[in-house]
């Protein structure tokens, strides 16, 4: 696997774990976010001052971000596209296929592989990783060998959903990670809340370690 770069996924797929995994009870603990309005950030972390986070944004901006007193950090490891079977439950950030016969169908940017036994709440909406992309969740009916590589055929509120991997496409599995991962220069994906008050909050970092980062 190549190096990621700042189009690496994130991971802003909504889980839902089984109590048989390890971390899907880690993420099953998660704290419920306060209310608030919803925020992504990307960037990298400057500091961490007790529960404040500090971060230099990826639009050259910062933020202090309050964690929740039991917010859960998530780290990513690579995995194989063999990894990947029917029922495999996936999250994709993907972007429109150009080509002949390639209407309707995806590219995927980058992959999050849930771990076995996991679901994924479905859904297929607009993201803001670049431009024209969309955020893709949902089992894996079926992975399909084609000329332009290999497919998997997606299901999403029964719709098929057809996505190109290449050979260029990061294929990530989350992996528990603690605060003592969230250090300065280390690169964040956070679902953030915003309050009336400006301030944000999280429940959940998603954080860069041995050299596999989220979006940035």
């Amino acid at each position: 696997m190549l190096p990621l770069t700042r189009r690496a996924l994130l991971g802003g797929a909504a889980l839902l774990a089984l109590a048989a995994s390890p971390l899907g009870r880690l993420l099953a603990q998660q704290p419920a976010p306060a209310a608030g309005t919803p925020t992504r950030l990307r960037g990298r972390i400057t500091g961490l001052d007790g529960a404040t986070l500090r971060i230099a944004t990826r639009e050259g901006g910062t933020a202090e971000v309050t964690l929740a007193e039991n917010a859960t950090v998530s780290a990513l490891r690579r995995v194989a596209l063999a990894d990947i079977t029917a029922g495999t439950s996936v999250g994709a950030v993907a972007e429109p296929l150009d080509g002949p016969g390639a209407e309707g169908a995806l590219k995927a940017v980058a992959i999050t592989v849930l771990p076995p036994g996991m679901r994924i709440t479905e859904r297929q909406v607009a993201w803001d990783l670049a431009p024209g992309t969309s955020m893709n969740d949902g089992p894996v009916e079926a992975v399909v060998e084609s000329a332009g590589g290999r497919d998997l055929r997606l299901s999403i509120h029964g719709k098929p959903v057809l996505l190109r991997v290449t050979p260029e496409t990061p294929l990530l599995m989350p992996i528990p990670a603690s605060r003592a991962d969230l250090v300065a220069g280390a690169a964040v994906f956070i679902n953030a809340m915003q309050g009336a008050d400006g301030r944000l909050s999280a429940a959940r970092v998603i954080v860069g370690k041995d050299g596999v980062d989220p979006a940035i």
